[in-house]
């Protein structure tokens, strides 16, 4: 026994050194002069885009293309990429503008052929560029006797400006010429190395392999007679006291077994609960609903969405969406136990209702129209606020559908699309609670219209100082709730029934007619939120010219049109045809969402906005998304150099304000600074 163990880990021991060899001489080394080698020709593209860069910069600040050339000349001859590489430039007709090197002096470019390719070097380069691909291609040294063909590697970017190529000149082997002596040195160490391991090795097989061994004897005898270890190894170092520890090791097993089987049960608990709950709501996720109904044949699940969330979210801060999130959870949570099913939320503002147990038709239709109803006259309460906030749902339904979950998607979107309460999969369409709905509120917007209850409420725009330089105008109606107390209804929950009643251009012109007329009241900009759809509303435009002609042309200056962005845009034609008639007035002009939509940069060259409004989805996420920080970064670059002024909206916190600032947004509108108010402060 004693002879087996020393040989298996001598063995062991030599196998795992030679092994060791050969992994640090065969597989190392050329990983890491393959990394290195791609390091230095990382770094050196980064040199060269940063020159290009410059070029770029200085082509937009100085017209003077002679002294442009001098400027950029200056800058080349005393830059090197790498050891002896440079930067060349030539025009789209072939012409060598600049050469550091002075390579292609006396030259005709056409002459310039790639060997072992036989086509033209700058050809190739501009082909290089188009393709957006690093250009790798032989070529002979100037200077060498043997014109041995070497490697070499270019970066092409092109300047609209100057009609320019950029290229770099470098050969490949200066990338990895400073590691050559990588290899016999990795090789010198891992000898020596190998050398140490082994004399080391052979010292722990002698010193440390006997005592485990007499140790492994009467271990192997107490389990054969089922008694205590005896401690018969007496050195004193560390086996010997791991020897003498062992017996009571032994005893503490079966004692602590016990306890570490519980602790597994509570942690074991503790993941499922993670793993299948959600945090915010304590109802199950999403996982733990495809956990659930994995066994089950025929399962009825119901999608339920909260309507324009993204609206409370941005009336009323992420907050306290958060709590009407978790007030939700609750209704559905008591309603699911009523009818012995079970409440999930799969994720936002999406949540779920599972019935496993297939209750009768009659149940499941009564338990439908309980649902779609649950939210109708119950608005969620906001204690913290002490308000009560309105909801509607849309449902999709699946029945005993082979994927339910993605069925029940599918109906959903169906249902979102078709702006009915509810789908279900491969079923009819029910339309009597679209015509409720409908009716309901034709009937309550006839009425606003006619009491003159359409009021706008006013959101504060600050400059960088925090001083307020404009209002957005938003749309409310005013509204008692069920307990005769006065509420303002937002426009998530009718906007889209009033373009369909025909009510939406006189709630337009209400609002319209209040903030012009308001305008009078204050030295600031009050902007005006304007759609496409409502461009090409002839009747739209016609009431906005009758509005506009109670304003004096001195007050007219502080009137903006915000334009969304996001809307889709079919005629940019006619919009800027719009965005003349009125900037003639005075009138300024605003793309709101930028950053959302198509935000075709060549478009707004056209139309030249006063100001871009940074969409609210990048700007939340300032501190916390680096995609929507460089998305942010470059419209305000954009934007700086065209002379349009910035405003970012969603400012919802003191971070996200002080990183836009940073950035250099001119203006700032959101919560942190100040809530929509019907009273211009």
């Amino acid at each position: 026994m004693n002879n087996k163990i020393f040989l298996k880990i001598g063995w062991l021991f030599i196998i795992s050194l030679l092994a060791y060899l050969f992994f640090v001489v065969f597989f190392l080394s050329p990983k890491v002069n393959s990394y290195l080698t791609d390091t230095e020709m990382e770094n050196s593209k980064i040199q060269f885009n940063k020159v290009v860069s410059i070029i770029n910069n200085k082509s937009r600040v100085i017209e003077n293309k002679d002294d442009l050339k001098k400027e950029i000349e200056l800058l080349l001859t005393s830059f090197t990429l790498g050891k002896s590489g440079h930067i060349y430039i030539f025009d789209s007709k072939g012409k060598i503008i600049f050469d550091p090197s002075s390579e292609f002096q006396n030259v005709e470019t056409s002459k310039l052929i790639v060997p072992n390719v036989g086509k033209q070097l700058l050809e190739e380069l501009k082909s290089a560029y188009n393709k957006k691909e690093t250009y790798v291609y032989d070529w002979n040294k100037v200077y060498d006797p043997y014109n041995y063909a070497y490697q070499k590697i270019s970066w092409v970017e092109y300047n609209q400006k100057l009609d320019w190529y950029i290229a770099s000149s470098i050969y490949k082997e200066e990338f990895s010429s400073f590691i050559k002596g990588i290899n016999s040195l990795n090789l010198n160490i891992s000898m020596l190395l190998f050398g140490v391991l082994a004399i080391i090795g052979l010292f722990i097989t002698i010193k440390v392999i006997a005592p485990i061994n007499k140790m492994f004897s009467e271990v192997e005898k107490a389990s054969k007679n089922n008694q205590d270890f005896e401690n018969s190894v007496k050195s004193k170092d560390e086996i010997g006291f791991l020897a003498t520890q062992f017996n009571s090791l032994l005893d503490q097993v079966e004692t602590n077994k016990k306890t570490f089987d519980e602790q597994v049960q509570v942690k074991t608990k503790e993941i499922q609960n993670r793993l299948y709950y959600d945090e915010l709501t304590n109802l199950k996720n999403r996982y733990a609903l495809e956990d659930d109904i994995k066994e089950d044949d025929f399962v009825s699940i119901v999608l339920i969405d909260i309507d324009s969330f993204d609206d409370i979210n941005e009336l009323y801060g992420f907050s306290t969406g958060n709590l009407v999130l978790i007030e939700v959870a609750k209704v559905l949570s008591e309603f699911s136990s009523k009818y012995s099913v079970t409440a999930y939320r799969i994720y936002g503002n999406v949540y779920c209702l599972a019935d496993k147990k297939m209750m009768g038709f009659s149940k499941y239709n009564e338990f439908v129209g309980s649902l779609g109803t649950l939210f109708k006259n119950r608005p969620i309460y906001i204690e913290e606020l002490d308000i009560d906030i309105f909801i509607n749902i849309t449902l999709g339904i699946s029945i005993a559908q082979e994927d339910p979950i993605k069925s029940a998607g599918i109906a959903l979107k169906k249902a979102k699309k078709s702006n009915v309460p509810f789908f279900v999969y491969n079923n009819d369409i029910d339309t009597k609670e679209i015509i409720k709905k409908s009716m309901y509120w034709r009937e309550k917007l006839k009425k606003s219209i006619e009491e003159d209850a359409v009021v706008p409420f006013y959101q504060a725009i600050f400059d960088r100082n925090k001083n307020i330089v404009k209002y957005e105008t938003l749309m409310r109606i005013k509204d008692l709730n069920e307990n005769g107390e006065t509420v303002y209804l937002s426009p998530y929950l009718f906007l889209d029934i009033s373009v369909k009643t025909k009510q939406y251009l006189q709630l337009s012109n209400q609002v319209i007619s209040k903030a012009l007329s308001d305008l009078l009241k204050t030295d600031k900009q009050i902007s005006i939120n304007l759609s496409f759809k409502d461009i090409l509303d002839v009747d739209f435009i016609m009431s906005l010219d009758k509005n506009l002609d109670k304003i004096n042309s001195i007050d007219k200056p502080r009137i903006v049109f915000e334009i969304l962005e996001s809307d889709y845009i079919s005629d940019y034609t006619l919009l800027e045809d719009f965005i003349v008639k009125y900037r003639t007035q005075g009138i300024k002009i605003a793309i709101d969402d930028f950053g959302t939509g198509y935000s075709n940069f060549a478009h707004i060259l056209k139309i030249r906005p006063n100001y871009i409004k940074i969409d609210g989805s990048l700007i939340k996420n300032l501190n916390t998304d680096k995609n929507s920080y460089e998305m942010v970064k470059s419209v305000i670059e954009f934007s700086r150099a065209l002379n349009i002024k910035t405003i970012a909206e969603y400012i919802h916190s003191e971070d996200v304000f002080n990183i836009a600032l940073e950035l250099g947004v001119d203006e700032f509108q959101g919560f942190y600074l100040a809530e929509p108010n019907q009273i211009l402060i």
